[in-house]
């Protein structure tokens, strides 16, 4: 049966007066003014899936009426409207029966408006979305660099809310990340899923009402080397690891999982160092390059990724402190000059090379450097009264600048 005119005003009517007692400042300039400056938060459907967002009380909900609603009474129409859900979870719609929204996504939330605005005003059609989402606090608790309550939202992720508290320590286990909800319900995540192959179901939106727990790592294994800047996580000291081991995982997959390594790696020298029965030690060598057989981790393993002996260390008093590539028969100055050559402050009398073995010597720089060298230009030292000269030397040339200036 269909409603008449005057009903369906009172719908419209209704649904303004929400718009209104959402922006009271505005609406004190008047109607007309408001329906023209108003502005609702629209967020992008594509930042999400409406199928996987759970409403939450306090968020909004935006209602679009295309062409505008009707018999508004102003020039121009007001066509989107934001309504609020309770803190109870039940969306009120003025004319309309409230909503439960516990429990529901907001793609069921859209087809539930839809179906409503359908059969109570046949040839009416309102589109819905998430104007804003509402935030709230959850703990996170477990091996977390800063245990505690973190403030988010429906379109914070699992990732985000860890990272708010310090991220995952080195015990830590990414791969069993505990969600529990207010009834009991409880969901284990594996993030490693997500961070080697992007997986987003295993990286799901929060909700209301949750905690987050990130347990003990059953065991432990260590990676240290060459290893790329992007390799953080598990952090207790420079280019060394110490991270959860996942039963299963190759030494390969475990570098992958970390960052990947470093351009100065030796990829054909790595290896997996093991101790057998606490006294029984032996290198496993496995490589980057190819498709070689993996190697499979065990707990306690130590993954050694060295530095590629094809690059030189150019360190100290030059230009461009950096690896330089190794090039067979080359001495000592010429990896100065690939590094920049000398800086203004460099003795080069005293340039020390390093070998591989560790064995340091003063050099010459006609001296042939051997792969996996550190070429080191150490800096004059400055006799006291040096300074005091390079001061006058200035303060003389500021006072002849300026009598002859001012003496023109």
């Amino acid at each position: 049966m269909l409603l008449l005119k005057e009903d369906f005003q009172m719908l419209l009517t209704g649904l303004i007066s929400v718009f209104l007692c959402a922006v009271p400042a505005v609406a004190a300039e008047g109607a007309e003014g408001l329906f023209e400056s108003s502005e609702v938060v629209l967020i992008p459907a594509d930042y999400f899936d409406p199928a996987e967002y759970m409403v939450n009380p306090g968020d909004e909900i935006w209602l679009s009426f295309p062409g505008g609603v009707p018999f508004s009474g102003v020039s121009s129409a007001v066509s989107v409207v934001s309504v609020p859900v309770s803190l109870d979870g039940v969306l009120n719609i003025p004319a309309m029966p409230g909503i439960d929204t516990y429990g529901m996504s907001l793609q069921e939330l859209q087809s539930t408006i839809s179906d409503l605005f359908s059969y109570h005003y046949r040839g009416l059609r309102v589109s819905s979305g998430l104007a804003r989402s509402a935030s709230f606090q959850v703990p996170v608790t477990g091996q977390v660099g800063i245990p505690g309550i973190v403030t988010v939202n429906g379109l914070t992720r699992l990732t985000e809310a860890i990272e708010m508290a310090g991220g995952i320590a080195c015990t830590g286990a990414a791969s069993q990340i505990l969600v529990v909800s207010l009834d009991g319900d409880s969901t284990v995540y594996n993030l490693n899923s997500f961070t080697t192959d992007g997986n987003l179901n295993a990286n799901p939106l929060l909700r209301r009402d949750t905690r987050i727990h990130v347990p003990v790592a059953a065991s432990t294994i260590t990676i240290e080397g060459a290893l790329s800047p992007e390799a953080g996580a598990g952090t207790v000291g420079t280019n060394r690891l110490v991270t959860e081991y996942i039963p299963g995982e190759s030494a390969r997959e475990a570098l992958v999982r970390f960052g990947g390594i470093a351009r100065t790696a030796d990829l054909a020298e790595c290896y997996v160092y093991r101790v057998y029965d606490d006294t029984i030690a032996t290198q496993i060598p496995f490589s980057m390059q190819g498709a070689a057989s993996p190697v499979l981790l065990q707990p306690g393993d130590r993954v050694v990724v060295p530095a590629s002996p094809s690059f030189i260390n150019v360190t100290g008093e030059v230009v461009l402190a950096a690896p330089v590539a190794y090039s067979p028969g080359m001495t000592v100055n010429y990896y100065i000059g690939m590094a920049g050559g000398f800086t203004t402050l460099a003795r080069r009398g005293g340039v020390k090379l390093q070998l591989a073995d560790g064995e340091r010597y003063n050099a010459e720089l006609t001296d042939v450097v051997l792969p996996g060298s550190t070429v080191e230009v150490p800096r004059v030292p400055v006799k006291f009264w040096e300074d005091y000269l390079v001061i006058l030397t200035g303060l003389a040339s500021i006072v002849i600048a300026y009598q002859s200036i001012f003496s023109n």
